[in-house]
């Protein structure tokens, strides 16, 4: 697990505007997807500066708790949780688009070519990240509902 610093570090990087920034919503889950594998890369690339925000007290809170019970796994021990399952699918997919900009919600779908069954879909809400570009603001988990990356962090240490 990443320490405190390291993950610290990382949101720093989260203030500065990209030159290859995502431009809507679309490029904004293929963005996802290609980064989906690598939380440093979403972490720092394409997060709005407020779920950086929520990701680093949380982040805080989470190493609070480990160091507090060295025997059990702390909440994030898996890591920050960009998607309701923690299994590795081999297909990402940007499926359906609800609006335009801030506030549209972008499905992504989590694909087993080999196990159909066995994907599913999770949803990313688009805000406005570093110099007005667009950048992920949270993650719902699966295809409907509330219950996604910001609540999860919230209840980190509650």
């Amino acid at each position: 697990m990443k320490t405190l610093a390291t993950i610290m570090l990382s949101l720093l990087a989260v203030t500065s505007a990209r030159a290859d920034a995502p431009t809507s919503p679309a490029a904004l889950g293929l963005a996802f997807c290609a980064a989906k594998d690598s939380p440093d890369t979403l972490i720092t690339t394409l997060v709005t500066p407020a779920l950086a925000e929520a990701i680093r007290i949380a982040v805080e809170r989470n190493d609070t708790i480990a160091k507090a019970e060295p025997d059990e796994k702390p909440p994030l021990g898996d890591g920050i949780p960009f998607q309701a399952y923690p299994d590795v699918s081999p297909q990402c997919e940007v499926g359906a688009i609800s609006g335009e900009g801030p506030g549209a919600i972008v499905e992504i779908r989590h694909v087993f070519p080999d196990a159909p069954s066995a994907g599913w879909t999770d949803r990313l809400v688009v805000g406005v990240g570093a110099g007005g570009a667009l950048a992920i603001d949270d993650a719902l988990y699966g295809p409907e509902g509330d219950d996604g990356l910001r609540k999860l962090l919230a209840s980190v240490g509650e």
